[in-house]
C-alpha cells in the first residue's frame, strides 16, 4: 500500500475483508534510522479513538524527538465492546497485521506501548510472540497504568462501588448463555449495561456496556488474556511499567508484583515508575513523555 509518508497521516490497513484504522506519526525514510531507531507501536484498548489528549500529546513529544510511532485502533475499539465482535484475543491478529505493515515501511524494530486495557493487548502480545519462539520481533514494551489482572480490578471495583448488577450476576447470566446444557440451543449474544462500574452514580460516566460474550472475553473470571501477571514472565524484550498511585480504575497494591514476576521469570531490563497521578494521568503528561524519552533513548540511541 502506497502512502504520503508525513506526521498524523491517518490510513487503514487491509485485513481480511475489512480495515485497520491508524494515524501515523513521523514516518521517516532513512535507512539509517530505520534499522537503528524503533517505531512505537501504540495500542487504544476499550472505547479507544484517535481523538483523546493523549492521542496527540505522546505522538508529539515522540516526534520532536525523533522516534516515529503508528496508533491503531482494535476490535476493542469505539462500538466494538457493544456489538459483540470486540473480543480481546482477537485484537492478536490484528496486531499482528499492523506489525507487518511496520516492517514493509522498513522498520527493523517495534516497541508495543499501550495505556490500560491497550497495555494488557501489548503485554499479551508480546507474550505470544515468545510463545511462537519468535519474541525478538518486538523490541520493548510500555505499559502505562497496566493492571495485574484485569478481571480481579474489575470485579473489586464493582463490589466497591455495588454495580448493578453485579460481578456475580453478570458471570452466572454469561455462562448459561455461552456455555448451555449438553442438548440446549445455545441463546444468542446479549447486550448488557452495568451502573455504578466506574463510580457510586448512575449516570453514563460511571456505566459500562458489553456484550456477555465481550464481558466474558475481557473481563470476566475465565479472561486469561488479560490476566497480565500470567503473561508478563514470558517477555525478555526491556520492558517499561508506568502506574499512576492515585489510579481509580485498577488501583496500585498488586502492580508492584509485575517486574517482580518478569525479573525472576529472567527479563533483565524491567522498569517500573509510580507517579502520583490518577489512571487517565491528564496531570501528568509532561512528566509521563519524560520518562518514556528517557527510557528510549537510554535504549536506542546511540552515544
Amino acid at each position: 500500500m502506497d502512502i504520503e509518508l508525513y506526521s498524523g497521516t491517518i490510513i487503514s490497513i487491509p485485513f481480511g475483508k475489512h480495515k485497520i484504522d491508524a494515524r501515523l506519526y513521523h514516518i521517516v525514510s532513512d535507512k539509517e534510522h530505520l534499522k537503528e531507531k524503533p517505531v512505537i507501536l501504540r495500542l487504544h484498548g476499550t472505547l479507544g479513538n484517535l481523538l483523546d489528549e493523549t492521542e496527540y500529546y505522546l505522538p508529539t513529544v515522540l516526534s520532536k524527538n525523533d522516534y516515529s510511532s503508528l496508533t491503531t485502533n482494535t476490535l476493542l475499539s469505539n462500538l466494538g465492546l457493544f456489538f459483540g465482535f470486540g473480543v480481546f484475543d482477537d485484537t492478536m491478529p490484528q496486531i499482528e497485521r499492523v506489525c507487518a505493515f511496520l516492517k514493509e515501511l522498513g522498520f527493523k524494530k517495534i516497541v508495543l506501548s499501550g495505556h490500560g486495557v491497550g497495555g494488557c493487548m501489548a503485554v499479551r502480545y508480546a507474550a505470544w510472540k515468545a510463545e511462537e519462539g519468535k519474541a525478538d520481533e518486538i523490541a520493548g514494551v510500555i505499559a502505562v497504568t497496566t493492571p495485574y489482572s484485569l478481571p480481579e480490578t474489575t470485579r473489586n471495583r464493582w463490589k466497591k462501588f455495588g454495580s448493578e448488577p453485579s460481578y456475580d450476576e453478570v458471570h452466572e447470566k454469561a455462562d448459561r448463555i455461552l456455555h448451555p446444557a449438553p442438548g440446549e440451543e445455545q441463546p444468542g449474544d446479549e447486550i448488557i449495561v452495568v451502573e455504578k462500574a466506574q463510580g457510586p452514580t448512575r449516570l453514563p460516566k460511571d456505566t459500562e456496556v458489553y456484550t456477555l460474550r465481550t464481558w466474558w472475553s475481557l473481563t470476566g473470571p475465565e479472561a486469561e488474556g488479560t490476566k497480565v501477571y500470567k503473561h508478563i514472565g514470558k517477555i525478555k524484550a526491556p520492558l517499561l511499567l508506568i502506574h499512576g498511585l492515585q489510579d481509580e480504575f485498577i488501583g496500585h497494591k498488586k502492580t508492584g508484583e509485575l517486574p517482580i514476576i518478569a525479573a525472576e521469570a529472567g527479563n533483565r531490563d524491567v522498569t517500573q515508575i509510580f507517579l502520583s497521578t490518577g489512571h487517565k494521568m491528564d496531570d501528568m503528561q509532561d512528566e509521563l513523555g519524560d520518562i518514556i524519552i528517557k527510557w528510549l533513548n537510554k535504549r536506542f540511541t546511540k552515544d
